[in-house]
């Protein structure tokens, strides 16, 4: 293979000062025509799709999906630690973060002429720090699929107590207690939805599963517009219920952030989530591609940037208030768990479904990455019909029996944002940066980058720690 530096297409560049004339990074040129089975096609980046058409709105309506989850249902018991106005505060601060990492890595690509995110970490930092990268995006990925089956085992009960096939039961608690949690009702469930979802991500074509988007959208629109409507009633109800005058433990948190200060420390496993939350720095890579050729194609994709962020953050804070309001006094871990106020609550039992099906559509893409990183760093891009098959069921099961006896979601978005999305999302994509300005490590806006990044790594990984010793003890 011969090293030619790109002649017929130069990456787009926005300044020389973000670009030095200094830095010359070659770009390999591959010209072995390469053959795959099904699977091995299905695992292969289809860098040829890539649209050279793609406009800002479509780009900031990506960017905004790949963050769009059901984090944005867990801010309403984060608030009664913080005080719902810090931590609006610090949702704005981490929407900040995440324009500047995402804006890090994309500056990086567009001087390497290199459009994904593992291969471009190779060339600028070499392979061992690609393989840690492939390491942490399957622990990643593992864990993210072990918070959805707790998140889809619990809904699903929720539902159906909710749907009144179990009018004998006092409270959902008490359901839980003597039938869903049961070993007898918990194992055969377990497997059934498993067995279904391994047959869905055996799916060849993920692009048969796009919908599974605008119903993760739709679903957590409208159960964020029923908490809307039905607010105020559900404040009152609280109120009644909770609320003791004499308690201050009773009293809605609107401004203390102290209580987040607490032995607890629930202020870093909260922002640890909100580092969760914002991960989707994996996928703007491939958004990028769509803008790389255009003419200002780097500054159309920071537009787009700025615009999906600003988004997903007002969505968050949107979601912050209206969670938080609807029961200041003893909020859900997660509002769609909210209990109702009196007789069938029928909007919230739909909302539950909806939010539990697009969990189950979510749940196969989210697998088609583990599997594409798992290629990547252990068997060279290739992979046969068998090994797919046998990997999607054993993965699926584990994720299963860990989901089963574990399920605390608010952990698993701590853990998650404490220990992976800090390197993944903030310290590769800044190092890689770093690489591309053609200035020493000590240059002081360089010093700067890295102290920021580490900063955040250290910040997520204290959320991270303090998250182990309250499971511990």
């Amino acid at each position: 293979m011969e090293e030619v530096k790109p002649t017929s297409v130069n990456p787009v560049i926005e300044s020389p000062q973000e670009n030095p004339p200094s830095v010359t990074i070659e770009a390999k040129v591959e010209t072995e025509v390469k053959t795959y089975t099904r699977y091995e096609e299905a695992i292969s980046p289809p860098k040829e799709r890539a649209s050279s058409d793609t406009t800002i709105f479509r780009g900031a309506l990506m960017i905004t999906n790949l963050c769009f989850g059901v984090t944005i249902f867990t801010f309403a018991i984060r608030a009664s630690y913080f005080g719902l106005c810090w931590l609006i505060v610090t949702g704005a601060i981490v929407g900040l973060i995440t324009y500047w990492t995402i804006m890090r890595g994309i500056i990086a690509s567009s001087k390497c002429v290199e459009d994904d995110f593992s291969e471009l970490t190779e060339k600028l930092l070499g392979g061992k720090t690609r393989f840690f990268l492939n390491v942490i995006i399957i622990v990643y990925t593992y864990a993210v699929m072990m918070m959805f089956m707790a998140l889809i085992y619990s809904l699903f009960g929720r539902f159906i107590y909710s749907s009144g096939f179990t009018k004998k039961y006092s409270d959902y608690e008490n359901f839980e207690d003597e039938i869903w949690q049961k070993a007898y009702v918990k194992f055969p469930v377990y497997v059934g939805l498993t067995l279904g979802l391994c047959f869905m991500c055996l799916i060849r074509d993920m692009d048969k599963l796009n919908f599974s988007a605008y119903i993760g959208v739709f679903s957590v629109i409208y159960s964020l517009f029923v908490v809307l409507v039905q607010c105020h009633d559900y404040y009152k109800d609280s109120k009644t219920r909770y609320y003791i005058e004499s308690d201050e433990n009773t009293h809605a948190n609107w401004f203390n952030i102290k209580k987040a200060f607490t032995k607890d420390l629930e202020f870093f496993k909260g922002v640890a989530a909100l580092f969760t939350a914002n991960a989707c720095h994996p996928g703007v890579f491939p958004i990028f591609v769509g803008f790389k050729y255009q003419k200002d194609g780097l500054k159309k994709m920071r537009y787009a940037t700025i615009i999906g962020v600003l988004t997903i953050t007002l969505l968050y804070i949107l979601s912050m208030i209206i969670s938080f309001v609807t029961n200041p006094y003893q909020p859900e871990d997660v509002i769609i768990y909210r209990k109702s106020k009196g007789g069938k609550d029928i909007a919230m039992t739909i909302a539950k479904l909806m939010v539990t099906l697009s969990i189950i559509f979510t749940y196969p893409g989210t697998y088609f990455s583990l599997r594409l990183s798992i290629a990547n760093s252990f068997t060279k891009g290739h992979i046969s019909t068998k090994f797919n098959i046998i990997l999607t069921f054993v993965s699926c099961y584990i994720c299963s029996a860990v989901a089963s006896i574990y399920d605390k979601i608010l952990n698993y978005l701590s853990y998650i944002g404490g220990f992976l999305t800090v390197f993944m999302c903030y310290l590769i994509p800044i190092l890689m940066y770093i690489k591309t300005t053609g200035k020493p490590m000590t240059y002081w806006k360089n010093l700067l980058e890295l102290i920021g990044a580490i900063f955040l790594c250290v910040v997520g990984f204290v959320g991270g720690i303090v998250t182990i010793i309250d499971d511990a003890t």
